[in-house]
């Protein structure tokens, strides 16, 4: 039970799209909100990944992103 409450309360996962490779293991990303992160992670400039606390998950599909207000 312990372990589904923390898994419910952790960072949420996020799709960032990479801007920058940085020298130091590190990449500069944004969301399609236009926020950036620097997170630790490789990659390539353009590429789509999941973000989570700071850290690249791996590599996300291209998909179209829309944005729907309730």
């Amino acid at each position: 039970m312990l372990k589904q409450l923390q898994q419910s309360l952790s960072a949420p996962r996020t799709i960032m799209t990479i801007n920058v490779v940085n020298t130091d293991g590190t990449v500069t990303a944004s969301t399609a909100s236009n926020h950036t992160q620097r997170v630790i992670g490789s990659g390539n400039v353009g590429d789509h990944i999941y973000v989570q606390d700071g850290r690249v998950l791996g590599t996300a599909p291209a998909l179209a992103f829309f944005e729907i207000e309730v």
